[in-house]
């Protein structure tokens, strides 16, 4: 008979959507008695080969937990949608009644989540306060629309386009229209070329982590929506689109505060290209050089697991 207390439980879950087979995947592995080592996490999220698999290695304290998240190239210190996906985990299976704030500390400090109906987690929208933005560089289109092969008309005139990180980098691209965004077609030899000429490639950026590239237009498909988006980075040496990205969305809020107006609350669509249609809410202010970044969403649980350690 197998011993069931050496098997180490996980759970899949779709973040940024109300229903199955939408948002983003995410693998949540509880390994409170820290059994996994770092090679280990880093070889199952290999094997599951979705975007992030987060890790929750220890219970802090009543409502706060220490998680580490591995794409399927490295551990990173930030990800937006394991921490929303890692808080209904925890919420669901680990506490004997579900509160209306968590903690998850991650390698970049404490993320604080709220989640605004406890008592329904199925319409439960979970809310993540993500860390002050570092502003980086600026990119002039022109040298975008060449690196990248793109034509400069797909842009829209006089806009800004400049990396921005809470944890993760993203360059910010505004494009004219839906279309536009649609047809997008990059070439990884193309991105990482760019990065490495850029200072923004793992092997030449200071923080040792690829930047991603999250373009947005303001023409959406759904009527509730303010804006859609797409975000794609280099995995591996390969071109990934991520359908579901709480990180580059809390970029892709800082950018509006500091560019567009102190408040902002707007409904950003991700994912329609690919089938796996989500939609994130952003909630955030500025106030002299102090940002408050809310990117929430949904859940939906898929399924429960059991991994032989």
């Amino acid at each position: 008979m197998e011993k069931n207390a050496s098997l180490i439980p996980y759970y899949l879950v779709d973040v940024f959507t109300d229903v199955r087979f939408g948002g983003n995947q995410l693998a949540v592995f509880i390994d409170l008695e820290d059994r996994l080592t770092t090679e280990d996490m880093q070889q199952i999220t290999r094997e599951f080969n979705f975007s992030e698999v987060s890790f929750i290695k220890a219970q802090l304290s009543e409502g706060s937990f220490a998680v580490r998240i591995f794409t399927p190239e490295y551990e990173v210190p930030f990800a937006g949608h394991p921490v929303l996906g890692t808080a209904f985990v925890i919420a669901r299976f680990l506490l004997p009644q579900v509160p209306d704030q968590l903690t998850l500390s991650v390698p970049i400090g404490e993320i604080p989540i709220e989640l605004d109906k406890p008592e329904r987690l199925a319409d439960c929208r979970f809310t993540m306060q993500q860390a002050q933005p570092v502003f980086g560089p600026f990119i002039p289109v022109e040298r975008l629309a060449e690196g990248l092969r793109i034509p400069p008309s797909a842009f829209v005139p006089q806009t800004t386009i400049q990396q921005i990180s809470t944890g993760l980098p993203y360059l910010i691209i505004p494009l004219r229209d839906r279309k536009t965004l649609e047809s997008l077609k990059l070439r990884a030899e193309l991105i990482q070329d760019f990065l490495l000429a850029h200072g923004m490639h793992k092997t030449n950026s200071l923080d040792g982590l690829n930047t991603s590239f999250f373009f947005f237009t303001t023409e959406t498909e759904a009527a509730d929506s303010d804006y859609q988006a797409r975000m794609l980075c280099l995995e591996n040496g390969q071109l990934i689109e991520d359908p579901a990205t709480g990180s580059a969305n809390g970029c892709f809020l800082a950018y509006l505060l500091q560019h567009q107006a102190p408040l902002i609350k707007a409904v950003v669509e991700q994912g329609f290209q690919m089938g796996r249609k989500s939609f994130l809410y952003l909630d955030g202010a500025r106030k002299g050089e102090h940002f408050r970044l809310g990117v929430g969403g949904q859940v939906a649980l898929q399924a429960k697991g059991s991994w032989y350690p």
